[in-house]
């Protein structure tokens, strides 16, 4: 992979499942302060970035399951990896899960779920299966779409009142720091550069560059969609809008265009499927290492049907709110590990071996 494959695998990674509703969870942690908790979330993200990628520098061309062995040690490597690959699993679950919740409610309302099922077991399957080089350049050919997507969020700007953003601070500082903690996890994908690790190459260019600008992008992406929900819509109004920003774009009528909003979730789509076959390879890489396998592919045939089938019966509401509450717990569990990781590194000397 190069430099340019990793900053788009980064950036498809995290914009994902959350765009949708993220502006309702958000106003719901820290009110209409929320687009400050976004912007303090990016740079805490940055710095978990930073950290990530310090200890991808003691272990150049290794992965997340590749260097927990010379830091920890055996079992305690081999359960680290576990509770990755469980990670993985469950936010693939939960993305596919939501999606089909989605879809259901504004492209397909009518179709069989069985159809969404398929459909996304047949494209994740064909990509998440082939070779990190071929998924990479799937996720840079997409790349252009997150400007697509800002320039149909600025489609209209005759309905946006700044006041509802008045007055700054309201919340005070409390919210706000729910806010940050709402948005980090919505920030989620960035962790995948630690399974990739092994399979970049920068020709002894930094990769700080390309990595902390595919989260500032991101950061700008999800301010952009707060900002322009939070201008669009009341504080009062936000409260009963759980996917405001469909519903935003629903209400816009172009000359040349009715369901501005079908079209947004159109390319939206898109931009979930990529964020799918990033966990899907991240989990079917974890699973082949743990069993001693040589290639992920064998994994996927099996890893994808069943993840994509375990979703289906996952579809009520209760069920998928408690995957969501597992995932949001975990998962700072997941983002602290590798710091805890480098942090051992670096007081035991570990290193890894330079390549040849």
């Amino acid at each position: 992979m190069t430099r340019a494959q990793v900053f788009a695998f980064i950036l498809q990674t995290q914009i994902g499942i959350a765009v949708l509703s993220f502006p309702y969870d958000l106003h719901k942690a820290a009110g209409h302060d929320g687009w400050i908790s976004v912007i303090l979330a990016g740079v805490c993200v940055q710095l978990v970035l930073l950290a990530y990628m310090m200890l991808c520098r003691r272990f150049p061309q290794q992965n997340l399951y590749e260097l927990v062995t010379p830091i920890v040690g055996k079992w305690i490597g081999k359960l680290i990896s576990v509770i990755f690959v469980a990670h993985f699993a469950f936010t693939t679950c939960l993305i596919l899960l939501m999606e089909m919740i989605f879809v259901e409610l504004w492209i397909l309302p009518y179709s069989n779920p069985w159809l969404i099922i398929v459909a996304n077991c047949v494209v994740c399957l064909y990509l998440a299966k082939e070779n990190i080089r071929i998924i990479a350049r799937y996720h840079a050919l997409i790349t252009l779409l997150v400007v697509v997507m800002i320039a149909l969020m600025l489609t209209s700007y005759r309905t946006m009142d700044l006041r509802y953003l008045l007055p700054v601070g309201q919340g005070g500082l409390n919210s706000i720091l729910m806010g940050v903690k709402s948005s980090v996890l919505s920030f989620l994908g960035f962790e995948v550069l630690l399974v990739l690790n092994s399979d970049i190459r920068t020709k002894g260019k930094s990769l700080i560059t390309p990595i902390l600008w595919a989260n500032s992008l991101a950061t700008l992406f999800f301010l952009i969609v707060v900002l322009v929900c939070f201008v669009n819509f009341s504080s009062e109004s936000l409260d009963f809008i759980p996917q405001p920003v469909p519903y935003y774009l629903n209400g816009i009528s172009l000359p040349f265009l009715e369901r501005l909003d079908l079209l947004f979730l159109s390319v939206w789509l898109v931009k979930v499927t990529a964020t799918l076959i990033s966990y899907f390879y991240c989990t079917g890489k974890g699973i082949s290492h743990l069993f001693n396998l040589s290639d992920h592919r064998k994994v996927m045939y099996y890893l994808v049907p069943i993840l994509c089938v375990s979703g289906f019966f996952w579809r009520s509401e209760s069920r998928v709110q408690t995957l969501e509450q597992v995932t949001k717990i975990e998962s700072f569990v997941i983002l602290g590990i590798p710091i805890v990781l480098l942090l051992l590194a670096w007081v035991r000397g570990k290193r890894g071996q330079l390549p040849v």
